[in-house]
C-alpha cells in the first residue's frame, strides 16, 4: 500500500473491513465531512450513513497537521490534534479507497495503522494568472488537486507587466485598464480578465475549507508595466505606456522617488488586506531593472536625501517603507531573492529563493543571519519548463535542504513550485506542465528525504493521477512524456520551446536586462 505523499509509518495487518451499502462519516468539522462524504457518494455510489469513518481529536498526536489512521473490525478511525490533521487523514483514506475499490464490487478496506505528519510547514504551489488569465473554476480545480496531495499554500501571482488581475475600488483603472493587453507576442488578439473582490473572497473561503492559505503577490517595484499603464504618474517619466504585450523582463518600474507612489502602493495593499486574511503578502522584488531610476531626478534626489549609495539600496528603501506599512496591517512580507542584493532587506521579511548566482554569497549571508527561506529553485521546481529540461525524476529527486543551508536547516520553511504562464495559454497545456510534477513536489514537501524512492513513487503515481482526474477533471501528462529519453524527441521539444523566444525586440530587451540583473546580483552592501 503506497500512499502519495509517502506516509511516515504504515503497518498493513491481516483482515479487511467490508463496506456494502452504507459508509457513515462523523465527528469532524462540517467542511471535512462534506469533503469525504462527497467523495464516497461520487466514487462508491453508496449512502453516507451509519457506521464507518469516525474522526476524533487526539492530543497525543504531537505534530501539527499530523494524524493517525486505523482500519480494523470496528471501521475507520482518523485522529489528530488539529483540524488540518483530520483533513489530511481523510485525503489518505481517499487514496486507500480509490486504490482498492473495484467498480461493481463491495469495498474491502485492508486493516492497517498509519502515523503521518509533514516534513515542512510551507508546501506551496504558485500560479501565475498575469501572463495568461484563468477563470475561477480552473483555480478551484487546482485547489482541489492541491488538497488531495496535502499542499497547503496557494501563492497567487496576480500582478505583472502583462496584466493586473485584482479589482480595485480605490484605483479602478488598475482592473479596467491594467487587466487588458492589446495582443500577446504579435497574435493580434486582445487578452483580458480580472477577479472581482467577491470572487476573490469566495476563493479564499474555498481554499480555507481545504486548509490551504492563499498568499497574494503584488509584484513591485519591477514587473509593473500594467500598473503604470493604468496610472502613468507612477512611472519615473510620467509618460503613457501600454500594458506589456511581450514577455521577458521590462524596464518600466514604479518610481521610488515620488511620494505618491508609496501612497498608491499602501492603498492597494489595504485593499489586498481586506480580501486576503493570510498573514503573508508577497511583494515580488525580482528582476527590478533600474534603468529608469538611473536617470530619474526624483529617484536620485531620494537617494541623496536618504544617504543611499546605489539603486539597490534605493530598492531596499522602497521595500522597507512598504514592509513598514504591512506591519501596520499585521502582515509579513515575502520577497524573491533579488531583494537581498543590497544586504538591507528588513529582518522580518521571508525570502523565496529561486535563482542562485555562482557563489550564492548573498543567500549564504542571509541564511547565516537567520533569514527564513522558501525554496523554489528554478532548475528543478519551475513547472513551465518542458520535460526534457526538467524531467519528472529531476523534480522528484530535488532536495530543498541544499548545501548552502547545512547547519541552518531550521531556516528553511519549505518548498514551493511555480507555474509561470507566458507559454501556457490554455488548460490543456497547464495540466500537461503541472501534473504530475506537482505531485512530485508534494511528496518532497511532506515526506522526509530518506523515505523517498522514485521507483516506488512512479509505480504508485497512476492511481493518484487517476484520482485527481476523477475528482477535478485535471489530466496529467503521460509518464512517457515526463522522462524523455529519445534524443530526437528531446531535441524536437526543446526546439519548439525555444521558438517562443525568437523575437528581436524581446531578445534585445532581455540582453540589456540580463546585464542589469548580473550587476544587481553582484552589488555588495555599502558599494
Amino acid at each position: 500500500m503506497r500512499i502519495i505523499p509517502e506516509v511516515e509509518k504504515i503497518n498493513v495487518l491481516d483482515g479487511f473491513y467490508a463496506v456494502e451499502k452504507n459508509l457513515g462519516v462523523e465527528g469532524a468539522p462540517q467542511n471535512i465531512l462534506n469533503d469525504l462524504s462527497t467523495f464516497i457518494k461520487n466514487i462508491l455510489k453508496i449512502d453516507v450513513q451509519g457506521a464507518g469513518v469516525i474522526f476524533a481529536t487526539d492530543a497525543s498526536v504531537n505534530e501539527d497537521e499530523g494524524y493517525k489512521l486505523t482500519i480494523n473490525a470496528d471501521g475507520v478511525k482518523i485522529s489528530a490534534k488539529d483540524e488540518a490533521g483530520l483533513f489530511y487523514g481523510a485525503q489518505t483514506l481517499k487514496q486507500i479507497i480509490f486504490n482498492v475499490y473495484k467498480n461493481g464490487e463491495a469495498l474491502k478496506l485492508p486493516y492497517l495503522e498509519i502515523e503521518d505528519a509533514p516534513r515542512f510547514k510551507h508546501r506551496g504551489f504558485m500560479f501565475d494568472v498575469s501572463r495568461h488569465f484563468f477563470p475561477i473554476d480552473v483555480i478551484k480545480s487546482y485547489i482541489d488537486a492541491m488538497a488531495l496531495i496535502k499542499l497547503n499554500v496557494f501563492h497567487w501571482h496576480l500582478t505583472d507587466d502583462q496584466g493586473w488581475r485584482v479589482q480595485s475600488e480605490k484605483y479602478p483603472r488598475l482592473s479596467d485598464v491594467g487587466s487588458v493587453r492589446k495582443e500577446t507576442m504579435g497574435d493580434k488578439t486582445e487578452h483580458k480578465g480580472y477577479y472581482t473582490k467577491a470572487e476573490l473572497k469566495d476563493i479564499v473561503k474555498y481554499a480555507a475549507d481545504r486548509y490551504i492559505t492563499i498568499i497574494p503577490e503584488y509584484n513591485m517595484p519591477g514587473h509593473s508595466t500594467a500598473q503604470v499603464a493604468a496610472y502613468p504618474e507612477l512611472g519615473c517619466d510620467g509618460q503613457p505606456v501600454d500594458v506589456a504585450t511581450k514577455f521577458g523582463i521590462h524596464s518600466k518600474i514604479l518610481c521610488a522617488g515620488k511620494e505618491n507612489t508609496y501612497k498608491f502602493v499602501n492603498d492597494v495593499l489595504d485593499e489586498f488586506a481586506e480580501i486576503f486574511p493570510s498573514k503573508y503578502v508577497h511583494l515580488g522584488g525580482d528582476e527590478a531593472v533600474k534603468i529608469e531610476w538611473y536617470k530619474c531626478k526624483d529617484c536620485q534626489d531620494k537617494m541623496r536625501e536618504e544617504g543611499l549609495k546605489n539603486e539597490e539600496e534605493l530598492q531596499a528603501y522602497f521595500t522597507k517603507r512598504v514592509i513598514d506599512h504591512l506591519k501596520t496591517l499585521d502582515k509579513v512580507a515575502i520577497c524573491w531573492n533579488e531583494s537581498i542584493n543590497s544586504g538591507m532587506l528588513d529582518d522580518s521579511a521571508i525570502v523565496q529563493y529561486w535563482r542562485d548566482s555562482k557563489d550564492d554569497a548573498n543567500m549564504v549571508r542571509e541564511i547565516n543571519a537567520g533569514r527564513k527561506t522558501i525554496v523554489s529553485k528554478f532548475s528543478h521546481c519551475y513547472l513551465d519548463y518542458p520535460y526534457p529540461m526538467t524531467p519528472l525524476k529531476k523534480t522528484y529527486e530535488f532536495e530543498p535542504i541544499m548545501d548552502i543551508f547545512k547547519g541552518h536547516e531550521e531556516n528553511v520553511l519549505g518548498i514551493e513550485t511555480p507555474i509561470w504562464t507566458e507559454w501556457v495559454a490554455d488548460t490543456d497545456m497547464l495540466s500537461f506542465r503541472v501534473f504530475p510534477r506537482l505531485i512530485a513536489v508534494a511528496e518532497t514537501a511532506w515526506t522526509e528525504g530518506n523515505r523517498k524512492c522514485y521507483g516506488d513513487f512512479e509505480k504508485a503515481l497512476p492511481n493518484v493521477t487517476k484520482l485527481i482526474e476523477k475528482q477535478t477533471g485535471i489530466k496529467s501528462a503521460d509518464l512517457k512524456d515526463c522522462n524523455v529519453k529519445n534524443p530526437f524527441k528531446k531535441a524536437k521539444v526543446m526546439i519548439e520551446f525555444g521558438l517562443n523566444f525568437l523575437d528581436i525586440e524581446t531578445i534585445v530587451r532581455a540582453t540589456r536586462a540580463n546585464k542589469e540583473v548580473i550587476k544587481m546580483r553582484n552589488t555588495k552592501k555599502g558599494e
